[in-house]
């Protein structure tokens, strides 16, 4: 099942299938984890990101945290696993939004956090209320859950993975079409109310919007369109039913209107036009402080 796999890699608690000792890369057997118990190596057998999180924060709060209090600078080199465990943490982003939140590899990843461990905020705090030269780029499509880091590089390098991202997210949005469109056909033929490989454009439309009305599939963009267009099917040419065939015609083509549509997410902190907009939003929170200050007193 494909939207399974994809489950288990975007999500927060969703394992993988636990790992065998006979799997060619069970790493039981590599010298390097010679030292591990056997309560140790069978809980790294299948590891979900709340996993991660079990072992990766109490050594974070232990030691991360204690040296940046002592007034130091830590660098943090892992996998993309460990890096979302411990954004999720920092930022406290939850559960069903660490799903949309990808970090891209070899990127260095800002943070700059104040004295209770909470992150600075780059787009206000950081420049006007710290003083600090902003540099780097922020990421819009992260920031909508809760991200305060700050990419520093190429802003080519990271257009490059963002395209990749959104390719990725539109290959999952059209294994989960394609999974409600044959779970439908399958109903439809058992129950026969249509001919093998037909369905009702109704039944079709009440299914993707019901899936929808999850948090994390709200906003996908092919999931969105296919809904406009079933409607459009419904409601401007009455038609009543479709193929399976005719569904995978509507969704490749859906897949390439999309492909390059995506907002630009990364945002130059240095850009002048930004820095105005950040001052004057800075104002606007500065007013609103003093007003409250005002009625309290």
């Amino acid at each position: 099942d494909q939207e399974l796999v994809m489950e288990m890699r975007r999500s927060y608690a969703t394992r993988p299938p636990v790992m065998d000792d006979d799997h060619p890369f069970w790493h039981g057997n590599d010298r390097r984890y010679k030292n591990l118990s056997e309560n140790q190596l069978d809980a790294t057998r299948a590891e979900s990101l709340r996993d991660t999180a079990g072992r990766i924060l109490p050594f974070f709060n232990s030691h991360v945290v204690s040296s940046l209090r002592s007034g130091n600078k830590c660098l943090i080199v892992s996998h993309a696993n460990t890096i979302r465990t411990l954004i999720k943490h920092i930022d406290n982003i939850s559960d069903e939004d660490i799903k949309g939140m990808t970090i891209p590899t070899g990127i260095p990843l800002l943070y700059r956090l104040d004295k209770h461990m909470r992150p600075v905020d780059p787009n206000i705090e950081l420049e006007f209320r710290y003083m600090v030269e902003a540099k780097g780029y922020t990421w819009a499509t992260s920031r909508q859950h809760g991200f305060h880091g700050v990419y520093l590089g190429d802003l080519e390098r990271l257009q490059e993975i963002q395209r990749k991202r959104d390719a990725t997210n539109r290959d999952w949005q059209r294994i989960i079409l394609r999974n409600i469109a044959r779970q439908l056909d399958e109903t439809c033929a058992e129950q026969g109310l249509v001919g093998d490989g037909v369905m009702e454009v109704r039944q079709l439309y009440f299914k993707i919007d019901f899936k929808m009305k999850e948090k994390q599939y709200a906003n996908m963009l092919l999931l969105v369109r296919m809904k406009t267009h079933l409607e459009n099917l419904m409601w401007n040419r009455k038609q009543k039913f479709l193929t399976m065939e005719g569904f995978e015609n509507i969704l490749n083509k859906l897949h390439l209107d999309a492909e390059g549509h995506v907002v630009e997410p990364f945002v130059a902190m240095n850009c002048e036009t930004q820095r105005e907009k950040r001052s004057k939003e800075w104002d606007e929170m500065l007013a609103l402080d003093l007003e409250e200050e005002c009625l309290i007193k």
